[in-house]
């Protein structure tokens, strides 16, 4: 694991990752990220406790548990060979617990649900595993457990984890910064591992296929050659109306569920009607004031209509969006009707050229190509031309790929492409693609695959490193080197 840290992500655990970083600026924003930044310091003052320091140890095992995220609650495991630790440690209180001596230093949020010191600092020595943990209650709980681990022999690699879904999703302060599928409540128990590749990185994850999303087999079709910045295709059916409004109808990060606009008489001028300028508060409104649905019930008919199972996207070199869903044709003329309704409320007159939608003075807004049972979707006609036909590919249920050369290049846009930054919200994709960007140098690519087998999922994550730089060798120096030309 030590030879694979490279990057920003090493340089974020040795503490040397530079204020000025974009990808850790951001994190310090977010609700957990500013939390952590805090009570770091706090159990810094204790102990110099970073990835040198645990180095230092000469482990040959290292493991985390984390018991609450909200009162960040951890257990820390190292199984070292020394008999004497590098690492000053506070000698605290000492106290006992079956047989094992441990010392408290501090208590943490895990004991007193305090807000003030959240990361506390108990630590003990048994068995040649150093544990360091942040409350007394952790290592009591660590203590009885006597040194098991919770991994089966698969997957196994240099790096594992185990994730409870059900308990995270629970927490208010993970839920708040990692996805979780949307409506639905997340359950089982997921393994990961991480392996070497050669250069690259690879990791697996298994667990239960009922908190992993449909299984209905995913459409797949080839990419090679194509320069595109990512491609994919999503499981959940139900999301796919939500992504094509704000790629193509109405491209903002939060299109309004009530878009209709209250349309009802002006006031009288001589103010005999009443309230003249429309601000008595004591007024309650009717229902004439209130924006309408205007053709968001019309979409919801047609889409659970079609039975939609999931969808495809694409995104090309210069940054065109296309999308694929497999629905009926007799469909095509519905959509294409409520498309431009959608564009006439938003941007006003609509003209339509076969099965292409534009607006105001003939700029393209939609278009759309019927390819055997699959529809795709883009801008212009143009960017819709020579699109191979997809296939379902037996239990493949999700799969994507991200060629992040390319997404570096429109790093600028992926800082708004969700809306500002706002401690207050969360912008899924674009903080996590601006993370990826700068914590990753070396990376060149991410690829995903989610199979379902009976009533479990595998997944499969490639991370494509670019080469190590050679070193050329410089020219052996000749011992009568030639003689500069004479003048003339």
């Amino acid at each position: 694991f030590d030879r694979a840290l490279s990057g920003g992500l090493r340089k974020a655990m040795s503490g040397k990752l530079p204020v000025s970083d974009p990808a850790g600026a951001a994190w310090r924003r977010t609700r957990v990220g500013g939390k952590l930044e805090a009570q770091w310091a706090g159990l810094s003052a204790d102990i110099g406790l970073g990835w040198p320091e645990l180095m230092a140890l000469k482990p040959t095992e290292i493991g985390l548990a984390v018991l609450s995220p909200g009162n960040l609650e951890t257990v820390l495991a190292v199984r070292s060979p020394l008999a004497n630790l590098p690492l000053k440690l506070p000698a605290g209180t000492t106290k006992t617990h079956k047989g094992t001596t441990y010392h408290l230093v501090v208590r943490g949020a895990g004991d007193d649900r305090t807000l003030d010191r959240r990361l506390g600092l108990v630590w003990a020595r048994t068995g040649g595993i150093l544990l360091i943990a942040t409350s007394e209650r952790a290592i009591l709980l660590a203590l009885d457990g006597n040194g098991e681990s919770p991994f089966p022999d698969e997957p196994s690699g240099f790096a594992q984890l185990r994730l409870d879904l059900g308990e995270l999703q629970k927490d208010l302060a993970f839920r708040r910064e990692y996805l979780f599928p949307e409506g639905k409540s997340a359950t089982g128990i997921v393994l990961c591992a991480l392996r070497s590749d050669g250069e690259n990185l690879v990791e697996l994850c298994e667990g239960e296929s009922g908190g992993a999303g449909a299984s209905s087999s995913a459409g797949r079709w080839s990419t090679a050659g194509r320069h595109l910045q990512g491609a994919g295709w999503e499981s959940d059916g139900a999301r796919f109306f939500a992504a094509f409004r704000r790629a193509f109808l109405e491209p903002v990060p939060s299109p309004s569920s009530h878009p209709g606009v209250a349309i009802k008489p002006l006031p009288s001028a001589d103010g005999l009607a009443g309230d003249k300028y429309q601000v008595d508060l004591t007024r309650p409104a009717t229902a004439a004031d209130k924006a309408g649905d205007a053709e968001l019930p019309e979409w919801s008919a047609l889409l659970s209509g079609a039975s939609i199972a999931g969808w495809g996207w694409e995104l090309d070199e210069s940054g065109a969006v296309r999308l694929v869903v497999r629905t009926p044709s007799e469909n095509d003329a519905r959509f294409l009707d409520l498309s431009a309704a959608t564009l006439k409320r938003r941007s006003g007159p609509v003209s339509r050229e076969g099965n292409a939608l534009r607006v105001g003075p003939g700029l393209p807004a939609l278009a759309a190509r019927r390819t055997g049972d699959w529809l795709w979707i883009g801008r212009r006609p143009e960017e819709l031309e020579n699109l191979p036909v997809p296939a379902t590919d037996g239990n493949l249920v999700r799969w994507g790929s991200v060629d992040v050369a390319l997404l570096k290049r429109e790093s600028r846009f992926w800082a708004e492409a969700e809306g500002a930054f706002s401690p207050d919200t969360t912008r899924p994709y674009s903080d996590r693609i601006l993370g990826l960007l700068g914590w990753a140098p070396s990376l060149r690519s991410v690829s995903v695959e989610r199979r379902v087998t009976g009533s479990r999922f595998q997944e499969k994550v490639v991370f494509t490193m670019n080469p190590a730089p050679t070193t050329k060798k410089a020219p052996a120096k000749s011992a009568n080197p030639p003689r500069a030309p004479k003048k003339g």
